[in-house]
């Protein structure tokens, strides 16, 4: 049987060499055809994160000014947020944190911050001071004194390191680092003395 006159031959690898003609039709393009003009701004319809305004107000909340009490009192969907802290009266401040304003910082857990106690060092004058530091947390170091009150000096120079200077520093009515244990109670880390304005009141 002859071929048919569509095919003219075959190619080099043996595949008949259709003509084009006899090929189906391409795909219709479905894409529509829009116009630079009539494409839809996408960008404008997309929410913005803190906006109040629908979708992000939270459905049936009536919005008022925001306050520390773990709700979203403005409506945005975040709670507790923007509100500021509040100054301390003894410095730092308070901030919202869990649905309640925090306490002020303690700066007086130790100490009152700047006050001095007399302390005893075992070399020259054997009459120091020490400063509470200013976060009311910790004595700083003993610094040696010069020159040692006139009512402990001659004591403080005959006794030097010992008790009786200690002694001295309390019946003189300083504030005293009671290193020698003169009240017996087995601590040397506290005071003795009148220590008023260097205690922290509880």
């Amino acid at each position: 049987m002859a071929p048919p006159d569509a095919i003219r031959g075959k190619n080099i690898d043996g595949r008949p060499d259709v003509s084009p003609d006899l090929l189906p039709d391409a795909a219709p393009d479905i894409r529509p055809n829009l116009s630079a003009d009539a494409a839809p701004d996408l960008a404008s319809e997309l929410p913005r994160a803190g906006d109040a305004s629908p979708p992000y107000m939270t459905p049936g909340c009536a919005p008022t000014s925001e306050t520390c009490n773990g709700v979203d009192d403005d409506c945005d969907g975040v709670v507790d947020n923007d509100i500021p802290p509040i100054p301390c009266p003894g410095g730092g401040f308070r901030y919202c944190v869990g649905g309640r304003m925090s306490d002020c910082p303690t700066r007086c857990a130790v100490c009152v911050p700047g006050g001095q106690r007399v302390c005893f060092i075992s070399y020259c004058t054997y009459w120091g001071l020490q400063t509470c530091a200013a976060d009311g947390q910790s004595w700083g170091y003993c610094v040696e004194r010069r020159p040692v009150p006139s009512a402990c000096a001659g004591v403080a120079s005959d006794k030097k390191h010992s008790r009786e200077t200690e002694q001295c520093c309390l019946d003189n009515g300083f504030c005293c680092l009671d290193e020698f244990d003169l009240n017996g109670n087995g601590d040397t880390s506290e005071m003795l003395g009148r220590c008023g304005d260097v205690l922290c009141v509880q």
